[in-house]
């Protein structure tokens, strides 16, 4: 019969679980700690004196063994207490509801196929909660209600399918590459650029490329907390499992390499075209020739929670191993508002007073105040996304203390200009650019930061596989760039793009 294995104490035949702060097995009874391989030692060795395997069955399947075990999606029958259990089709590690032992599948993974090494968690629950906490405060403008209140959900650390990917690849391309140069000399917003036409041909490798083996398991969080580190895992055994959870393949190695060939061409075709050196770039042809060396199977291990705040469900994972975090966060738009408006309300009562004082009264050249205005907005700019942002309005308390504070000196400020003001030419003049500068710079910056935002509080997909790439085995064969025109415009947006950015696929 093929059982399902529980990890039983040598000493008690209690149930022992792995633990990951001490990265021992742990028996629940007499707390005897073994490591997996001392574990798996003495196994073979009652293996060897003829112990059978029901000795440390944990579950018996319901199947009928004439029937063969073609689906995966079967109920078990608990050895030690007789409950049934019912982990599910992809489920191979689970407790039982009755009696409590940690049960291990592992006739799903005989049935399908066994890893070929599994990397540990070394990260605890502890950990995990309080690295959510610090994300949390960390991101921009997070509800102070959303740290307090949001409840936590199936809090698991699983042990993930992972397939990994040798790939070689080689070929030729065509392609545009364009730079853009800032030209200042009084005309901020004159843009210079190069668009240059290039072909180039070469070879590189990629070592180790992940792809989950489960449709369960969102990519963007899978990828998101890339890279695992493929140097410290341990060869597979059971006893790593008890205790955890971990759910087997329902996506073989073809499937995956669907995915794996996306992620290697987008990278291929930035070291082609030089990419990095460049603004821009757009590949108009390519000849791959794409050639798998090797396929492995692992187990990684994977936090995860659902943060549940006002009917809403948010995730957060965790790279069980480096810590690396993917999260989804609400926006408070009352703290994002606020921020905008005083901030640059205060900053512009005083360029305003500022310009009042120090530009003359009978001023002649018309450009001072207009490079005083541009000095305004790129101070101001900077003072919103590196000051208001990351430390004034990040809790509610010290958001309005900031708000408060803001319009204080801006009134004061306002008092300041009045008396300065003399109905002048130049003083409206001043007055009418500071006011423009105060509403571009709101519109300037709330969309700004509403992409920084979009960027950092949300998982995305993973476009490249430049963490994997073997460098001994980069290779240009040829490399041919020619310029084919320079243009100056007023907008930084690409001219071979038509306003894509590079690295957006």
């Amino acid at each position: 019969m093929n059982y399902s294995d529980q990890a039983r104490c040598p000493s008690c035949s209690g149930s022992m679980i792995f633990n990951i702060g001490a990265q021992k097995l742990v028996c629940s009874s007499c707390s005897r700690m073994l490591s997996p391989d001392e574990y798996e030692l003495i196994i073979a060795e009652k293996k060897q004196k003829g112990v059978s395997d029901e000795a440390v069955s944990g579950a018996r399947p319901n199947v009928d063994e004439n029937d063969g075990f073609a689906s995966l999606n079967r109920s078990y029958t608990c050895s030690s207490c007789g409950g049934e259990i019912n982990p599910g089709a992809l489920g191979a590690a689970d407790f039982c509801p009755f009696c409590g032992n940690a049960i291990v599948f592992t006739d799903k993974y005989r049935e399908q196929r066994m890893p070929d090494f599994i990397l540990p968690f070394i990260r605890e629950k502890s950990y995990f909660i309080a690295n959510f906490r610090k994300r949390a405060r960390t991101k921009y403008f997070v509800p102070d209600s959303f740290i307090r209140e949001a409840v936590p959900e199936n809090v698991r650390a699983t042990y993930v399918p992972f397939w990994l990917y040798d790939v070689k690849v080689s070929g030729e391309a065509d392609y545009q590459a364009e730079k853009v140069e800032c030209r200042g000399g009084g005309r901020y917003s004159n843009y210079e650029h190069l668009v240059y036409q290039g072909h180039t041909a070469g070879s590189q490798k990629y070592l180790h490329v992940p792809q989950d083996g489960s449709s369960n398991v969102d990519d963007r969080i899978s990828q998101a907390l890339e890279p695992y580190p493929v140097e410290a895992a341990q060869p597979f055994s059971f006893a790593w499992l008890s205790g955890l959870n971990a759910i087997i393949y329902n996506m073989d190695s073809q499937d995956s390499y669907v995915s794996i060939r996306r992620r290697v061409t987008a990278s291929f075709d930035e070291f082609l075209s030089d990419a990095k050196n460049f603004t821009y770039t757009r590949i108009d042809r390519r000849d791959y020739k794409m050639e798998p060396l090797k396929v492995s199977y692992a187990l990684f291990p994977i936090w995860t929670m659902d943060l549940v705040w006002k009917k809403r469900k948010f995730r957060f994972a965790m790279n069980g191993q480096t810590g690396k975090s993917a999260e989804e966060f609400p926006v408070s738009w009352m703290k994002f508002y606020s921020c905008q408006l005083t901030s640059w309300f205060m900053a512009s009562c005083f360029w305003m007073w500022l310009a009042l004082v120090l530009i003359p009264e009978k001023v002649t050249d018309a450009r001072v105040p207009g490079v005083f205005a541009v000095f305004m907005l790129l101070l101001s700019a900077v003072f919103v996304r590196y000051v208001s942002v990351r430390y004034l309005f990040t809790r509610n308390l010290n958001s309005w203390l900031s708000a408060l504070t803001m319009l204080g000196c801006s009134a004061y400020l306002m008092s300041l200009c009045l008396d300065d003001f003399q109905n002048r030419f130049r003083d409206w003049f001043i007055f009418v650019l500071v006011l423009a500068g105060f509403v571009s710079g709101v519109i300037f910056t709330s969309g700004w930061m509403l992409q920084i935002i979009k960027k950092d509080n949300a998982m995305e997909f993973r476009r490249d596989s430049k963490d994997y790439v073997s460098t001994a085995d980069d290779i240009v064969s040829s490399k041919e760039r020619k310029l084919l025109y320079k243009k100056s415009t007023g907008s930084d947006d690409s001219l071979i793009l038509q306003k894509k950015k590079q690295g957006r696929f």
